[in-house]
């Protein structure tokens, strides 16, 4: 069996701490974060889920090291210390010093040797921006055409829903990686074995409104998902159950 690369959590979380590297100590850290994560509108939640997601990569770093190099001698925990440290003192309503000032270069070269470690086992490549950026514009079109609509409001809750899924799992893929696009794929599929309504509104060639275009997008993303180098058997896997929906 192949062995499947790893999806590198310190080198996201490195992209984004040196990014923050760059912006004036002096900027409201609000403001810094809007930026970083690609927020486009106030909503406080969407910044709270985003900043979620970066809190949670030391953990999923720390994972990654213990299951692919458990005998690594050495293990530093001064970055995991000086990362946990900027996100407790934060204040989002001061100034970005309150994160910044925490992350030193020292914490910078551990996750850039955790990162290379990593490395060594191969890791997936990058999605392209214009990729994803255009399977969410569908994912957008999509669920502003189901929202208006005629089909009845428990497929209308379900099937958005799950497009949001995978929207979020794509426009936060620059932190959290590809899993989450496996995932929501994933899920996407399986509410159709305990929802048969929901399987007879997602199948292509089965006269809905809606089945065709959302069978060619989770075969879209999952061709990207698997460009990556994520996991190679996941078209196929998802054409077999796309098959298995249309019977």
């Amino acid at each position: 069996m192949t062995e499947l690369k790893i999806d590198n959590p310190a080198q996201r979380l490195l992209d984004i701490l040196e990014e923050g590297k760059q912006y004036s100590t002096s900027e409201n850290c609000r403001v810094v974060w809007k930026k970083m994560l690609h927020i486009q509108h106030n909503a406080e939640h969407h910044i709270l889920i985003r900043l979620s997601h970066v809190m949670a990569l030391p953990e999923r770093i720390v994972q990654v090291r213990e299951n692919n190099f458990s005998s690594l001698r050495g293990k530093s925990t001064h970055w995991e210390n000086c990362v946990s440290t900027a996100f407790t003192s934060q204040n989002l309503n001061e100034i970005w010093h309150t994160f910044i000032r925490h992350i030193d270069e020292r914490t910078l070269l551990e996750l850039g040797a955790l990162s290379d470690l990593f490395d060594t086992r191969g890791t997936h490549s990058a999605i392209d921006t214009n990729e994803i950026d255009s399977l969410v514009n569908r994912i957008t079109d999509l669920r502003k055409e189901i929202r208006h609509s005629d089909l009845s409001s428990a497929m209308k809750t379900m099937l958005l829903k799950q497009l949001s899924q995978i929207q979020e799992a794509l426009e936060s893929y620059f932190i959290s990686g590809v899993e989450p696009v496996m995932d929501a794929v994933q899920s996407t599929l399986g509410l159709a074995v305990i929802a048969p309504e929901y399987k007879e509104e997602i199948k292509s060639g089965s006269g809905s409104q809606f089945g065709d275009r959302i069978s060619t997008l989770l075969g879209d993303v999952a061709n990207v998902v698997t460009v990556a180098g994520a996991l190679p058997a996941l078209p196929a896997a998802i054409q077999s159950a796309l098959s298995l929906l249309s019977k």
